[in-house]
C-alpha cells in the first residue's frame, strides 16, 4: 500500500487548522503530522515530524511566511512547500516562489483545488492557484515599472521599517505589534510612504519594495 503523504499544517488561527487538519484526515492518501502555530515552531516541528508537505500562510506572528520558507528549505531541501494564504497579490507569489515555496493557494479556493495542490507538490511539481498564474503571466507580458528610487525618496528609518514589514505581508496590526506602535501609527507611516513612493495600493508598495532593493 502506497505511503500517505504527510503534511504539516503552519497558521496562527486554530479554527483554520483544526478543519484542515479533519479534512485532511479524511483523505485516503494523507494524513497530518502535525501542526504549528508560527514560522519558529515550524522550524522545530519540520525537524522532529519530517513531513513530505508544508502548508503555510504569508502573514503569522513573529517570523513571515517568507522567511519560514527560505528556513525550512535550508533545514530539509526535499520538503515540499505549499502557501495557503489570503494575499492575492502578485508580488507575494513572486516573493514565495523565490524563497522555495512550491505551490500557491489561496484560501478560497475549492476543496477539490487545494487537494491538487497537495498531490501535486508532495509529486515535486508547481502548483499554482489559476488567479495567480493569471496574474503572473500577466506581469511577464505587461511589467509595470516604478520610476524613483530608494536613496532619492529619504524614507526614515521607521518608514522604511514599515516597507519592509508591508512587503513581507504582515497586517497593519501585526506591524504595531513588532514596533510597538498604535494601529494609526502604521496607518499614518503607510500614508507617507504611498505619498513619496506614488504608489496607491499596497501591492504596489510590495513591488516598489521587490524592485527597490528593500526586501
Amino acid at each position: 500500500m502506497k505511503e500517505k503523504t504527510r503534511v504539516l499544517l503552519v497558521d496562527d488561527h486554530t479554527i483554520l487548522r483544526t478543519g484542515l487538519r479533519m479534512f485532511f484526515d479524511s483523505q485516503q492518501d494523507m494524513v497530518v503530522v502535525g501542526e504549528a502555530v508560527c514560522g519558529e515552531d515550524a522550524l522545530e516541528k519540520v525537524q522532529v515530524l519530517q513531513p513530505d508537505v508544508v502548508i503555510l500562510d504569508i502573514s503569522m506572528p513573529g517570523m513571515s511566511g517568507i522567511e519560514a520558507i527560505a528556513r525550512i528549505k535550508q533545514l530539509t531541501p526535499d520538503v515540499g512547500i505549499l502557501m495557503l494564504t489570503m494575499h492575492e497579490a502578485e508580488e507575494y507569489l513572486q516573493q514565495a516562489m523565490q524563497a522555495g515555496a512550491s505551490g500557491y493557494v489561496l484560501k478560497k479556493a475549492a476543496d477539490s483545488e487545494l487537494l491538487e495542490a497537495v498531490r501535486a507538490v508532495a509529486r515535486k511539481e508547481i502548483f499554482l492557484h489559476p488567479e495567480m498564474a493569471n496574474l503572473l503571466i500577466q506581469s511577464i507580458l505587461h511589467p509595470v515599472t516604478t520610476e524613483g528610487s530608494k536613496k532619492s525618496l529619504n524614507l526614515s528609518a521607521r518608514e522604511t521599517e514599515v516597507l519592509k514589514l508591508v512587503a513581507l505581508g504582515h497586517t497593519n496590526k501585526e506591524i504595531g505589534q513588532e514596533l510597538d506602535v498604535s494601529i494609526k501609527t502604521v496607518e499614518t507611516h503607510k500614508a507617507r510612504i504611498m505619498g513619496k513612493t506614488g504608489c496607491e495600493r499596497r501591492s504596489e508598495l510590495v513591488r516598489y519594495a521587490m524592485q527597490e532593493g528593500y526586501i
